[in-house]
């Protein structure tokens, strides 16, 4: 709104503004108002740090020096931990990809882990695009390999444990996720009920691709030596 130097309003005077709705919108810039956008940003302030690295690149050298890179969100939320581990794995792929096509993979091989990966995979997937299913269908291709571990199969999606090679099972605590165990691996069906009341330390049923049989093996306990 705009007045005359005798206080009177300038549309109540003459019947118009004195300046275009364009150029009201160009003052709006030099005296703006308060708006909601550090509220929108605040959001996002888990995921930075002033502290920060170019981290995605320092890791990707790291794999390329063969070494050992041990990825830490423990005790993080769940939406850091899906945004982290989604970001890395689109780096490592990328870069195998990038290998490949331009024949230079040579004995380049990664293998990577995950933990508790139904808070990691996606439920569903409609187009098979997202970088999991890609490392399952695509990943021998790019020399990638993947383990994940896993209290809950039947939230994983079914596209990825279809594509699963290896099998280890320690206990499971429902008849819906021997269900969804079996209905990927028929070679399960029958050890259900064994599954679920099996809770020994290191005992599991195991079925790999040399093996198709489900056989039972105990697990020693690890105990490293010092320097291990």
């Amino acid at each position: 709104m705009c007045y005359r130097a005798n206080g009177e309003n300038q549309k109540t005077a003459f019947g118009k503004e004195v300046f275009k709705q364009d150029e009201m919108s160009l003052l709006g810039f030099l005296v703006p108002k308060s708006g909601s956008g550090p509220v929108m940003l605040s959001q996002f302030k888990t995921l930075h740090s002033d502290r920060a690295s170019n981290f995605e690149g320092e890791i990707i050298q790291f794999l390329k020096e063969g070494k050992t890179v041990i990825l830490d969100l423990g005790n993080a939320n769940d939406g850091i931990r899906k945004y982290f581990s989604d970001l890395l794995s689109e780096a490592v792929f990328r870069e195998q990809e990038s290998k490949f096509i331009s024949n230079s993979l040579g004995d380049t091989y990664i293998e990577l882990y995950f933990e508790e990966a139904h808070n990691l995979f996606p439920p569903t997937t409609k187009d098979n695009q997202d970088v999991y299913s890609r490392f399952a269908k695509e990943g021998a291709k790019f020399h990638i390999g993947m383990v994940y571990s896993t209290q809950s199969p039947s939230t994983i999606s079914k596209e990825l444990l279809v594509q699963t090679e290896n099998f280890f099972v320690g206990h499971l605590a429902s008849i819906d996720e021997t269900k969804a165990l079996t209905h990927t691996q028929i070679a399960f069906s029958g050890v259900e009920e064994d599954i679920l009341r099996a809770k020994t330390p290191g005992f599991m049923r195991m079925l790999t691709m040399s093996n198709r049989f489900v056989i039972p093996v105990q697990a020693k306990l690890y105990s490293p030596k010092r320097g291990e």
